[in-house]
């Protein structure tokens, strides 16, 4: 604790800015983001925003896979779910804010199916299994839910007291507004008594349950929750776009969201998720430039960036930064 700083209560030590550099930085970074769209442009902007989106889907993994330790590869396919339900909700004339929660919703209730597995199930069998999974929902959008490829979203359900939401600075403020609240109530839940159940579950499941937490319930509930962080991003998606898409929700795209939380920091919910997605789509991007029109060379590369840091740093880019940090704390001292 740094000096001159005094915690007198358990909030006070709990607390999620507990020390004045942390407050600043907030506040710093809140003005930032505000006065991004301004500053940056409506190039930038909008591309920022929908990074956004695909932060909440990796924060609704890291839940499910770092805090809970339940491995999911059908993620994009629940964030699908969420996207088709919001999507199909503006054509029925409902307004896409009231449309993007119960898309989430809805994308929450498959995730809870789909734990049931999780029951009998652990580690590469239960990989296998939410593969299954996410083929399954894949040909459910393909085969039923939009044969023709895209299924579009409703303009006029856009529009709230005049404004339009899915265009220009509001469609961005629409966006970081979802995702402060989204952010905040993750980093909560990884403090609260769900959260460290999920963590007991994650670390051994038959010491959790010996010391009296239901583990099929703590299961239930972190597919739950990341799935509805799923359909939240997938409600967000069908904001941004005017029609959905089902190559948005590929295995391919599920891989993606695991990269982001391993490479990323597994079991830090929030800055983990956020270097994961900053790390995966800058190493994409590059990789397009120099292997464009070969496929097979970028995944080779993003796998074995993979596998390094599965075998060689675990805890992810969060760790790397961890080190860092404490090296100039100490410099020019080794310790």
């Amino acid at each position: 604790m740094p000096a001159g700083v005094f915690k007198e209560t358990y909030l006070q030590q709990m607390a999620h800015l507990r020390y004045p550099i942390h407050v600043y930085s907030a506040i710093a970074a809140l003005a930032l983001l505000a006065a991004l769209p301004f500053m940056a442009g409506p190039f930038i902007a909008n591309k920022l925003a929908f990074y956004m989106v695909y932060l909440v889907a990796a924060i609704g993994l890291n839940i499910t896979t770092g805090l809970a330790g339940q491995i999911s590869l059908a993620h994009a396919a629940l964030m699908g779910a969420g996207a088709y339900t919001a999507a199909w909700l503006t054509l029925h004339g409902i307004n896409i804010l009231a449309a993007i929660p119960a898309g989430a919703l809805m994308a929450a209730a498959v995730g809870t199916l789909l734990s049931l597995p999780s029951f009998r199930l652990k580690g590469y069998y239960l990989a296998m299994a939410s593969i299954a999974a996410q083929e399954i929902l894949f040909y459910t959008y393909q085969r039923w839910v939009a044969s023709d490829q895209y299924m579009p979203v409703n303009d006029d359900a856009k529009v709230l007291l005049g404004l339009e939401l899915g265009e220009g600075k509001l469609l961005y403020y629409t966006t970081l507004a979802l995702t402060l609240i989204a952010v905040w109530t993750a980093a909560n839940i990884g403090r609260s008594s769900i959260g460290r159940a999920m963590k007991a579950v994650r670390d051994n499941d038959i010491s959790a349950e010996i010391v009296g937490i239901n583990v099929t319930r703590t299961k239930a509930l972190a597919f739950a929750i990341g799935s509805f962080y799923a359909g939240l991003a997938g409600g967000l998606l069908a904001l941004h776009l005017t029609a959905i898409d089902y190559d948005n929700f590929t295995l391919e795209q599920s891989i993606d969201f695991l990269a982001m939380v391993l490479v990323g920091g597994a079991g830090r919910i929030i800055w983990g998720s956020l270097l994961g997605l900053a790390a995966i789509m800058a190493s994409q991007s590059m990789l397009e430039m120099v292997f464009e029109g070969n496929p097979m060379y970028k995944y080779l590369v993003l796998g074995a960036a993979i596998a390094y840091f599965v075998v060689k740093e675990p805890e992810g880019l969060i760790a790397v930064l961890r080190r860092v940090k404490e090296y100039f704390r100490l410099w020019p001292y080794s310790y």
